[in-house]
């Protein structure tokens, strides 16, 4: 632990890159996807099945990256991992069909859920809840940004090199990360407090999750985030450009949803010094996050057309993301503290998996849409307001019990 101090910036360095590898990567060639479909001869909505099929393979990796690391550690597994990563990513560059690219795709996403599994477990392992809920809003405006920024840069590649420079990019960033975990990243989980490998362990870990109230109501709120801003990452590229956005500039429009993630981020993190309780900065997060879904829903019916109300809607939801996505995911990690690289993996798992879904079916269930659309994102958003306040209300009374008894 000593080493871990010492290391501290270090550290947390490779746990920003940790977090940041596969939200950056699954989304990176987005404003390139009209081309890439236009190369392999496939449709707008088959295009996207390159976001979907990452987002499910991250995933489904969390739940077995989670309780393997609580049984063997988290450093051997990075390095698995991250080198997974980057040769996948790297071999995408020379796929012959659209076939091999969606199953590279996978791949790579199989070694990509290893960084962001671990990341947030290694930050289980070290802090409270409450620490860690300030470590995760001091790192996640650089975290989450990069879903945001990823389609700016990787824009601005593509209109120079082509879209293959996207995974070259994403490659050498993995590379990054490699050395660092090699060389700065120590085992934050000794064998003295690693839990056996079994089905019957593994299954008794998700099971204490699945049965933990807390657990639920804190990891609902990431997975409600996520499944609308992926909605709106995979429909932009086809949204903006039927509401007269040239592609050229569309990898522009995401830095304000950037800039209000971070803002969201800097006020959620104000709130909590002065003395906000976490699930108190939640429901702020959340009131400002359902204004924008109201938002979404008027600009698009009203004003279909209107490219510049569909971003300033999407930005204010993203300024409520701010707050629901670091403090959503320090609430799930640490809800049951004997199972912090499960809850990590399962939490992960519905989190990226609502993304996953959205992402595959919101093309063929808007139609492009722009009315339809901004309706989808009105009636999640809503559902999960109304749920937060729900489990809220269950947990305190629950608490109530508890003090009681």
């Amino acid at each position: 632990m000593k080493e871990v101090i010492k290391n501290r910036s270090l550290l947390m360095c490779a746990v920003v890159m940790m977090l940041v590898l596969s939200l950056f990567s699954s989304d990176i060639f987005l404003p390139a996807l009209p081309e890439i479909a236009r190369q392999f001869n496939v449709t707008p909505s088959q295009g996207q099945k390159m976001l979907g099929y990452f987002l499910f393979g991250v995933a489904l990796m969390q739940l077995i990256y989670g309780p393997l690391s609580d049984s063997v550690g988290r450093k051997r597994l990075l390095v698995f991992g991250t080198s997974l990563f980057i040769v996948a990513t790297f071999a995408i560059n020379f796929a012959r069909s659209f076939d091999q690219v969606l199953a590279l795709r996978m791949i790579q996403a199989v070694g990509a859920s290893a960084s962001i599994v671990l990341g947030r477990a290694i930050i289980g392992d070290l802090f409270s809840k409450e620490e860690a809920g300030k470590i995760f809003l001091t790192i996640f405006p650089i975290v989450g940004m990069s879903p945001a920024l990823a389609p700016m840069i990787g824009g601005q590649i593509a209109n120079v090199f082509g879209w293959q420079a996207c995974f070259i990019f994403a490659g050498l960033f993995g590379i990054v990360l490699l050395g660092l975990t090699l060389t700065v990243v120590p085992e934050t989980l000794p064998p003295a407090k690693r839990n056996p490998l079994s089905a019957i362990d593994v299954a008794q870990s998700y099971t204490n999750l699945l049965m933990s109230r807390r657990f639920w109501h804190y990891a609902l709120v990431p997975c409600i985030a996520y499944a609308v801003f992926y909605a709106y990452i995979a429909e932009s590229p086809f949204l903006l450009l039927k509401q007269g956005v040239s592609d050229k500039v569309i990898g522009f429009t995401y830095l304000s949803l950037s800039l209000t993630y971070v803002t969201g981020n800097l006020i959620a993190r104000w709130s909590m010094s002065k003395g906000f309780t976490l699930d108190r900065a939640l429901a702020t997060g959340y009131t400002i996050f359902a204004a924008g879904g109201i938002m979404m829903f008027l600009t698009t019916w009203i004003a279909p057309n209107f490219s510049a109300g569909s971003i300033a809607a999407i930005s204010v939801m993203t300024l409520g993301n701010g707050f629901l996505l670091p403090l959503g995911t320090s609430g799930a990690v640490t809800a049951v503290p004997s199972c912090a690289g499960s809850a990590s993996g399962l939490m992960g798992a519905m989190q990226i998996g609502a993304a996953a879904i959205i992402a595959g079916i919101i093309g063929p269930l808007s139609g492009h849409n722009p009315q339809t659309f901004g309706m989808i994102v009105f009636i999640v958003a809503m559902a999960g307001f109304f749920i937060f306040q729900a489990t809220r209300h269950l947990c305190y009374r629950a608490d109530i019990r508890q003090q009681h008894s």
